[in-house]
């Protein structure tokens, strides 16, 4: 008879097992996988699946079919070489599929982050590798052009540590900004964060020159050059992660101000729909503005609140490859694309703002975004009627819609003519936005319910920051906001957009009355009612609100502001700190 001398399936598993457990390596190797594995999953992840009270059945199945599904891999698998490395991918699948479960149902302090707490352990290893003479951050300059990082017999080296202690804490704490300014006892380290400005501590005149020019030498700057505006890229690399900063010094009376801005284009990324808008003010925005060749609409906020971004964000609704647009600038801040970006010189005598503003309207551009509103004569290039097919948005550093008309009149100097151009205003204010983490819940007084709109009888649910957590018996700084409370800035705006009565009233230089037409033809909601708006929402506090609309405090009445971080600032008692689980 014939002889099936073809092997089956099962004879050659065997076969493949009997050679793997004969070697004397292989087997060493799959134990020597199998067993963290083994570990993993019966102490680490179902200790975890039972402390949070996930899936434990599914899970605790899903483990051990890994941990045989990997065994057989190994073992039946005829060719050893493509059996283990198949092992260690099952091995590692596991883990990595509970992790992407596990996160988005944990709270944030209790996420599995492979980068978690990298920073804070940096900034606690830095006291004792000052002893060491060794450093952790490294810079170079926009070019990749890299700054030896000094030895610890150079005199640069203290100047060295001086910069960590300047920038590395500001990594944790969310800072965007970190700030060296003279004042009366040396240098006032400051950090912003939240648009809050935070004082960190002194730095001694000698040692503050010293640090400004070591990091104006890392970015390519000329260190002699101390009372004009110089600006340069930086790159920052710490812990193996690479930071973009933006240097830039002034010279002032008492000395020399330094500023570093972190991930700056990244800040000034913000899409309009990010911005705070209500989607009734973005149809507003875009139905004013649609099809529109000509006229002027007014961008304003105060000083340090976000002009500069809110400007790049609504220019960026425009098409660029179907428009157009150009700016002039006095710093380039951001570059967008499509978009010709011109810098005005102020230290050039030969041209003024206004000149380089009509050259660059000769050159017949759809849109044009205008900086400076209150240099001389830019109101007359708005205006001019050889500039007809041109949009201007316009910038000016004011506080509301009327201060905004007020500025724009005063620039074009004559009130009928510069009614006949104005197409809208939009104006903002930044509040910051409550951590969801360590928010606290309350019931708003029937006085307040009443104020935002609460139905009657009916109590609403507001939010206050409070910065604080209970984890188990022990009342903790919040690790998602660093005890601050809030995590972010929203912004509160307003945009009015004129009609035929409203131009009547500002062409006779009521501008009251003109702003209130403005509002009430388009419904424009107020930007205090944007902001009870939000409130409402859960998205910022009464007490958030107050403060930004509180009346600026006279010299009389003005206190030293407090110094705390907002780690250690006071926080209130009631109600009590949110338990986590």
């Amino acid at each position: 008879m014939p002889t099936d001398l073809s092997s089956p399936p099962l004879f050659l598993a065997g076969t493949a097992t009997a050679v793997h457990l004969l070697s004397v390596y292989k087997p060493l190797l799959i134990i020597a996988f199998t067993l963290p594995y083994a570990w993993l999953i019966s102490t680490v992840i179902d200790k975890d699946l039972r402390y949070f009270h996930l899936n434990v059945p599914a899970w605790t199945s899903t483990c051990l079919a890994g941990l045989v599904a990997g065994l057989c891999a190994a073992l039946v698998t005829p060719l050893f070489w493509v059996g283990f490395p198949l092992m260690i991918v099952i091995y590692l699948a596991v883990p990595y599929a509970y992790w992407k479960y596990r996160n988005p149902k944990v709270p944030a302090k209790f996420r599995f982050d492979l980068f978690a707490g990298k920073w804070a352990k940096m900034i606690a290893a830095r006291k004792t590798q000052k002893a060491f003479g060794e450093v952790t951050v490294s810079y170079a300059d926009g070019k990749g052009n890299r700054l030896t990082p000094p030895g610890k017999e150079s005199p640069l080296f203290e100047v060295h540590l001086a910069t960590e202690q300047l920038l590395v804490p500001a990594l944790p704490a969310r800072a965007s900004r970190v700030e060296l300014t003279p004042g009366t006892s040396g240098y006032v380290n400051v950090q912003y964060v939240d648009s809050m400005r935070y004082r960190r501590g002194n730095l001694t005149a000698e040692l503050a020159v010293k640090v400004i020019d070591y990091l104006k030498t890392a970015a390519g700057l000329e260190t002699k050059d101390r009372r004009k505006r110089l600006s340069a890229p930086i790159k920052m690399e710490v812990a193996g992660s690479k930071i973009n900063l933006v240097l830039t010094t002034w010279g002032s009376s008492a000395g020399q101000v330094l500023r570093i801005d972190f991930e700056r284009e990244k800040q000034l990324t913000v899409a309009p729909d990010k911005l705070g808008l209500l989607p009734a003010q973005l149809l507003l925005l875009a139905d004013a503005v649609k099809d529109v060749r000509s006229g002027v609409v007014v961008v304003a906020t105060a000083p340090g609140q976000g002009l500069t971004t809110l400007a790049y964000s609504l220019i960026s609704r425009h098409d660029p490859y179907n428009s157009n647009i150009k700016t002039l600038e006095r710093f380039v801040e951001r570059r967008l694309e499509g978009i010709d970006h011109n810098v005005w010189d102020s230290a050039d005598p030969n041209i003024d703002y206004a000149t380089a503003l009509q050259s660059i309207v000769r050159r017949g551009p759809d849109i044009v975004l205008a900086s400076d509103l209150g240099e001389p004569g830019v109101g007359k290039v708005l205006v001019n009627p050889n500039n007809a097919g041109t949009l201007f948005y316009v910038l000016t550093p004011s506080e509301s819609v009327e201060a905004a008309l007020t500025a724009y009149f005063k620039a074009v100097g004559d009130s009928k003519i510069a009614s006949a151009k104005i197409i809208a205003v939009v104006t903002q204010r930044q509040v910051r936005t409550l951590c969801s983490e360590c928010r606290q819940p309350y019931q708003a007084s029937p006085e307040q319910s009443k104020r935002l709109g609460g139905a009657a009888g009916k109590t609403l649910q507001l939010f206050r920051s409070s910065g604080k957590i209970q984890e188990k018996n022990q009342v903790i700084d919040c690790p998602a906001c660093q005890g601050t409370g809030f995590i972010g800035v929203t912004g509160l705006l307003e945009v009015v957009r004129a009609d035929e009565r409203s131009r009547e009233f500002l062409a006779g230089g009521d501008v009251a009355n003109g702003t209130q037409q403005m509002r009430r033809a388009f419904r424009s909601p107020l930007a205090q009612e944007v902001a009870l708006m939000k409130v409402r929402g859960g998205e910022t506090s009464l007490e958030e609100i107050a403060r930004i609309f509180a009346p600026p405090k006279t010299a009389a009445t003005t206190k030293p502001a407090a110094a705390a971080s907002p780690a250690t600032r006071p926080v209130s008692k009631e109600p009590p700190p949110r338990k986590t689980t």
